[in-house]
């Protein structure tokens, strides 16, 4: 519709406002099942009381004009009325955020738990002051055309009609204020008109425009605006455009799962945070499918299902995330994913393994975002309480390739002392929440993190950005102190050559992968990362085609503020207080440097950390290896020497790898896609 609508314009003929109030409630009524949500409120704090309190702290918190927002480290006061336009750490996700007006949701449902006045009338007021403030751009420039551009980042109203701002408000907050405040007396005629012309014009530009920008639905982006129209036309079918707005959406989130979610259950963004977060974007459409009395495909159900499959493998033993791209390990993890598993499905299992390595409240955490879309809360009360004494560990595969992600998981067991490998070789990437990370990994043992991922940290376009994104701050190789390809801004990268996993299998004594990649061409960089007996990690590098007077660096992240190296041994060991600790062996033609660095396990926030950078200068042209053995370490244990590191290129498809341990001499033969390994007594 060009032009702005009217309710005449966007209510089908004969249908009045009073109609649609009517309607709205009636339908609101049989959605509660007879129950008030004020009565719904008082459940949830009966049987859910810290869900009851962290939720009335923040519903306090925004009450008095603060909000916790990017680029903040406290609550920060978000003005009363709320500075919409405001960016005070002029960095644009604050922006985005407080537009998405999550807080508005906190106090809609501090209302329903205590029927205050006060929150439903703060949030009625900033919702008028919102609406005329921040007007929406034309859908249309100056020729007619659609206006795409302006609905894309920060180009036009300081992005707060953004269309993922735009899809948020439309699935996750704005419902939430009908839902919640439609019996208070606050959502009369004027505000209902209010409230149906601005939604149209956010469902006119998730239908006009979101296509265009995502043309092939392979975006997470993508998920929630949908979401944001299915819902909008869900809720109100007294819109002209209602049914083909909700075709619509119906038929793009069946293509988005198709499109994003792989055969072995990954989410295409191969980032585990996002992976978590999109269960939940796929989930929505199924409750509102058994709330509005539509379906959805067998094959939409089949995959959603082997999406808890993956966030368990993404689990490191020792409780959070593998921190791939731009993911955390304390948010989105499997709590959430198994969560997401248990609203779709019924089925509980998920959230019994989720307790083997995260606590029930981390749970009820995961829990509690989504609680009032619960339809039996004493069902649900009952499996978190079961969950806790029927926790279990997975009945899975020591081995996971993800193939089409070019990822693998692996590791020695379920336990939390177990050892794991995360092990990846995107390239191409995929999209840029990934990071320059070819054949890099991340590896855990005894219950800590030893060599990890530096996270996201932050998306603002800045010098942290870049060193967290960068192969320098990666568990990956190096040639010539360069990364394997360009890193022009926080969402730019240059060109990238092709790469893949090639192999990844547990024998009898190892659990390892292969990889290899073409980013500096033509050299070729072929790696394998191995457990080797249940006990050391080996890092097998082989370089191809080498220039004459090219470095390498290999680069082992080590999550620790302390660290050693010894240049004479060609050695380096983490020296954290908190329990487990690694030791890396190099051979002697690679020099040990420690270099500062930070690792993020939550948005805004991160500690300090110690690479070990081990260098080789001045390679002579023609093909070489290295290899690297770590060994990881109880807490207070001194580490065995390795010695007698050497490896030997017989051919491009043979390179052996020697080293000596505790008196055993152990031979390695990667051999094309395969490793084997011989060892005997000294």
């Amino acid at each position: 519709m060009k032009g702005s609508p009217t309710l005449q314009t966007i209510l089908k003929d004969g249908i009045t406002l009073s109609d649609v109030m009517k309607n709205l409630k009636e339908r609101e009524k049989k959605f509660r099942g007879g129950m008030t949500w004020y009565e719904r409120g008082q459940k949830i704090r009966e049987l859910f009381p810290a869900i009851y309190d962290a939720e009335m702290e923040k519903a306090e918190m925004n009450l008095s004009g603060y909000a916790k927002l990017p680029g903040s480290p406290e609550p920060h006061f978000i003005g009363d009325p709320v500075r919409w336009r405001e960016n005070p750490y002029d960095y644009d996700e604050y922006t985005y955020q407080l537009n998405r007006m999550d807080h508005w949701r906190t106090m809609a449902e501090a209302y329903s738990f205590t029927k205050d006045e006060r929150y439903a009338k703060k949030l009625v007021e900033e919702f008028y002051t919102w609406i005329e403030e921040c007007p929406s751009q034309p859908l249309y420039d100056e020729n007619g055309e659609l206006a795409v551009d302006s609905f894309d980042g920060c180009k036009c109203n300081q992005g707060i009609w953004r269309s993922l701002e735009v899809g948020i408000r439309m699935y996750r907050t704005w419902p939430n204020v009908i839902h919640h405040l439609l019996d208070s007396g606050y959502i009369d005629e004027k505000f209902l008109k209010t409230y149906l012309l601005s939604g149209y014009r956010h469902c006119e530009i998730l239908y006009k425009v979101t296509p265009i920008l995502w043309p092939n639905a392979d975006h997470n982006h993508y998920l929630m605006e949908n979401n944001g129209l299915l819902y909008f036309a869900c809720m109100f079918p007294e819109i002209r455009e209602a049914e083909v707005w909700k075709a619509h959406a119906i038929r793009e989130m069946e293509r988005s799962i198709r499109a994003q979610v792989t055969t072995d259950g990954g989410q295409i963004e191969g980032c585990a945070s996002y992976h978590n977060g999109a269960a939940y974007w796929f989930v929505l459409p199924m409750l509102l499918a058994r709330k509005y009395g539509f379906t959805l495909s067998e094959g939409y159900g089949e995959r959603l299902k082997k999406m808890a499959r993956y966030a368990t493998y993404a689990t490191r033993p020792c409780g959070g995330n593998s921190c791939w791209g731009d993911s955390h390990t304390i948010s989105s993890t499997l709590t959430a994913g198994a969560f997401c598993h248990y609203l779709a499905f019924g089925d509980a299992n998920y959230m019994n393994i989720a307790l083997c390595y995260y606590t029930p409240q981390d749970l009820l955490n995961a829990a509690a975002a989504h609680i009032w879309e619960v339809e039996d809360l004493e069902s649900l009360h009952r499996c978190i309480a079961d969950a806790g004494r029927q926790r279990r560990q997975p009945d899975l595969a020591l081995v996971s390739w993800q193939h089409e992600l070019k990822q693998t998981f692996f590791r020695t067991g379920w336990d939390n002392d177990a050892l794991s490998v995360m092990f990846a070789c995107r390239t191409p990437v995929k999209n840029l929440h990934e990071h320059i990370d070819p054949a890099g990994f991340e590896f855990t043992a005894y219950g800590r993190n030893l060599l990890g991922d530096p996270s996201i940290y932050t998306y603002k376009n800045d010098e942290n950005r870049q060193k967290a994104k960068s192969a320098h701050w990666h568990n990956c190789l190096t040639l010539n102190h360069e990364n394997p390809w360009e890193y022009f801004s926080s969402w730019a990268y240059g060109s990238q050559e092709e790469g893949d996993i090639l192999q990844a299998k547990q024998t009898d004594r190892l659990l390892y992968a292969i990889a290899y990649h073409m980013n500096y061409k033509p050299t070729i960089h072929k790696r394998a990362v191995a457990i080797l007996d249940g006990r050391l990690l080996l890092v097998l590098d082989y370089l191809g085609d080498v220039a004459e007077g090219t470095s390498v660096q290999i680069n082992f992240h080590m999550d620790s503020p302390r660290a050693v190296a010894d240049s004479r041994s060609s050695f380096a060991e983490s020296l954290s207080a908190k329990g487990a600790n690694i030791a890396v062996y190099g051979d002697t033609r690679l020099k040990p440097y420690l270099v500062p660095a930070k690792i993020s396990v939550i948005d805004y926030a991160w500690h300090d950390t110690m690479i070990a950078r081990f260098e080789g200068e001045h390679l002579e042209a023609g093909d070489h290896a290295f290899l690297t053995v770590c060994v990881p370490l109880h807490e207070e244990e001194r580490p065995v020497a390795v010695t007698d590191i050497g490896s030997n290129v017989a051919s491009k498809e043979q390179i052996e790898y020697t080293f000596t341990c505790a008196g055993v001499h152990y031979k390695l033969i990667m051999r094309g896609k395969s490793l084997e390994v011989e060892s005997s007594a000294i």
